[in-house]
């Protein structure tokens, strides 16, 4: 860890003080590193994959250093992009400076930069198991599964403990659709940390993901006991529940997951699916109570109301959209210069 620690002791003697991940003192990078989650998961059945929760239905995984940004510190973050670009044509051959440079492009979505940057720092210096980790997850990102479990498997070498790489690499094996192996890297991950509810919430993805809805159900109860307030875990036993059209309970996990209005505009849309139309149009008018300008759920209680035969109200609940819809697309606007 000598070397993890040289690399943040650069950070702390002034390169940036700003720094989120550095709010709990002279840590090393790899105590700053936050659980890798799977939020919500896409059903594999072809009749059953197109749920409107409110927030992306795909698997991934979140790598933070620390502390995360509050609103308003948006300028702190780019001051922070801006130093370590400087310094890297200043220091071009420091794997310290590539790295921090990649994992703030990572931070920002920016995943070829990430890429080019954090494979510069792991050329340069190939015994930071943190470089490769990061690595992976870009390329992971990208869809280059292969080449990111290479280089997650790179990081497991350089340190057979390092139980976030074994989650990656049990997500990259999920996505390839090899879930045995992927539940190898968990229950991997499992030995090392024997009581992580993030990681039983990702075997009962992977077993979601082949059908085995027993299993996963089993997996994310687990997951849930350790953890009832995880996000990401009330989310996937809410798509279970809705799948066994158990829409009350379903609606307790959307709640603690996403909160009321999302949980109503969730469930009434899966009971418009299923043509209970009464039912899904008390859920979406309570989402719009809570939520007035939510455009998924003005389009599906306008969708309700018309299958229902209540084409003035559904007129008059287009006519909420659009100006909502517009309402969002001012507030994309940037402000003029002035």
């Amino acid at each position: 860890m000598k070397d993890a620690r040289g690399w943040n002791a650069l950070a702390v003697l002034g390169l940036m003080a700003s720094l989120a991940f550095l709010g709990s003192g002279c840590m090393s990078l790899r105590t700053s590193l936050r659980k890798l989650l799977v939020v919500e998961v896409k059903p594999k059945q072809e009749t059953a994959r197109r749920y409107a929760t409110e927030i992306p239905v795909r698997p991934r995984a979140e790598v933070r250093n620390g502390v995360p940004s509050e609103p308003g510190e948006k300028g702190g973050e780019d001051e922070e992009l801006s130093v370590y670009q400087k310094l890297v044509v200043l220091r071009p051959e420091d794997p310290l400076v590539r790295f921090h440079l990649g994992r703030a492009y990572l931070e920002r979505g920016l995943l070829d930069q990430a890429i080019f940057e954090l494979d510069m720092a792991t050329s340069l210096d190939p015994r930071q198991a943190e470089g490769f980790l990061l690595l992976g997850r870009a390329l992971r990102l990208k869809g280059q599964y292969d080449l990111a479990i290479a280089k997650l498997r790179a990081a497991t070498v350089l340190d057979p403990n390092y139980v976030e790489a074994f989650i990656e690499l049990g997500i990259c094996w999920d996505q390839r659709g090899f879930y045995e192996r992927a539940r190898r890297a968990y229950q991997h991950a499992l030995r090392l940390r024997p009581k992580d509810p993030d990681i039983y919430n990702n075997l009962g993805v992977s077993y979601l993901y082949e059908g085995d809805v027993e299993r996963a159900l089993k997996h994310l109860k687990k997951a849930w006991e350790l953890d009832p307030t995880n996000p990401q875990t009330n989310n996937n036993l809410a798509l279970i529940a809705a799948r066994r059209r158990q829409y009350d309970l379903a609606f307790e996990y959307f709640a603690r997951a996403h909160g009321a209005a999302i949980a109503h505009s969730n469930v009434g849309y899966l009971l418009l699916r299923e043509g209970e139309l009464e039912k899904a149009i008390a859920h979406l008018r309570e989402a719009v109570r809570l939520r007035p300008n939510s455009l998924r759920a003005l389009a599906h209680l306008e969708s309700a109301l018309r299958l229902s035969g209540r084409v003035a109200e559904a007129e008059q609940v287009h006519a909420q959209y659009v100006k909502a819809q517009a309402a969002e697309a001012l507030s994309s606007v940037p402000p003029p210069n002035r």
